[in-house]
């Protein structure tokens, strides 16, 4: 006699090494899944955990790791197919990307409802799809591919200082900050688990450094913001937005990065929630927090309709953005897979149980409604 399962069986995939790590009770893997279960718990729904290898095809079946709550662990169990897919990306081994792409193929064929439209964004194809959009194109730093030596040079003579970044890069990790100080002197910094700064005297030398960072990938060159900056360092925002079990839009949480001395992005930083941030860094007033809050709270929910409105239904989007030194709000990107480290570090526990708990009601809801 087969198990039964509650429904609908949410179905989270990730890859080889966090589920392995899981399997191994690796404390960082365990407390957001865990934070996972207990919202699929409250939630009334079955979350099985998955990578690639662990699900099978004709016939369908599902090896996958499932919270006991009376034993309080994770246990393989199999199960079907699940009814809805919760994609959190398979990493850029070539192995798995080509196994992790057939299984959403099969998993598509089959009907199977995905909590997000797609699982990652390009940066340069996000900058083409806004910049067509009327309300939302000021937002948008000038931006080009990085396709040659030529576009360098011309973006560093428009604007001095910009950004070099890999299309598909996530953590800051593939990010370049450049200065032009003279016609044949240039600085550059980037950030991989320390600051790596130095100096060049041709474009030359720059586009090596650039392959060093970010390798054979694509890229694109964009104009540096004069962010806000607190004690030299800068400062970032982003959205967590998310679906909620009717299926309405709640904005999670806005939270404020300030970035490591001298880090040319705000990633790996400290993080604050955004009222707490204004009042008691920037001393700004209750009203002029309420009027930014909602002058940014627009912003983001245009954003999030607009990549709905390109690609299809999300369950949730993190949208990163600043704030320059006049105000101004400036649109970066958009990610499909939050790892909500900001939102971890700085928000209360109701909210970020929220976060949790959301995608497993808007699954929910998504279920219903195919029902």
């Amino acid at each position: 006699m087969k198990k039964a399962f509650k429904r609908p069986i949410i179905g989270l995939l990730l890859n080889n090494f966090a589920v392995n790590a899981l399997k191994s009770h690796f404390q960082e893997a365990l407390y957001k899944l865990n934070k996972n279960a207990q919202a699929a718990a409250k939630a009334n729904v079955t979350l099985a955990v998955f990578s690639p290898k662990d699900i099978s095809f004709n016939p369908d079946r599902l090896n996958g790791l499932v919270y006991n709550q009376g034993r309080k662990r994770w246990e393989t169990v199999t199960l079907p197919c699940p009814d809805v897919l919760y994609d959190r990306g398979v990493g850029s081994f070539t192995n798995q990307k080509k196994r992790g792409t057939y299984v959403r193929q099969e998993l598509n064929r089959r009907g199977v409802i995905k909590l997000n439209a797609r699982h990652y964004f390009d940066k340069y194809e996000l900058y083409k799809i806004i910049s067509k959009h009327p309300s939302l194109s000021s937002y948008l730093p000038q931006t080009r591919l990085l396709e040659s030596e030529a576009d360098l040079r011309d973006m560093l003579r428009a604007y001095n200082q910009v950004y070099v970044k890999a299309l598909t890069g996530r953590r800051g990790r593939e990010v370049i900050k450049i200065s032009r100080v003279s016609p044949h002197s240039y600085l550059y910094s980037y950030f991989q688990t320390r600051l790596y700064s130095g100096r060049v005297s041709s474009l030359q030398d720059l586009m090596r450094v650039i392959r060093g960072v970010i390798g054979n990938r694509a890229a694109l060159v964009q104009q540096a913001v004069d962010l806000l900056q607190i004690n030299g360092r800068i400062i970032d925002l982003r959205g967590e937005l998310q679906r909620n079990g009717r299926g309405n839009l709640e904005t999670v949480a806005i939270l404020v990065r300030a970035g490591k001395n001298h880090s040319p992005v705000a990633t790996h930083g400290t993080s604050y929630l955004f009222a707490d941030f204004f009042h008691n860094r920037l001393h700004y007033t209750p009203d002029e927090i309420a009027r930014l809050k909602n002058k940014i709270n627009n912003f983001l929910v245009a954003v999030y309709h607009c990549m709905e409105q390109t690609y299809g239904p999300f369950g949730e989007i993190a949208i990163d953005f600043g704030i320059d030194t006049k105000g101004k709000i400036w649109f970066f990107e958009c990610n499909a897979r939050s790892r909500r480290i900001s939102l971890l570090k700085a928000a209360d526990k109701k909210t970020i149980n929220r976060a949790f708990l959301n995608p497993m009601l808007y699954a929910k809801y998504l279920y219903s409604q195919k029902q």
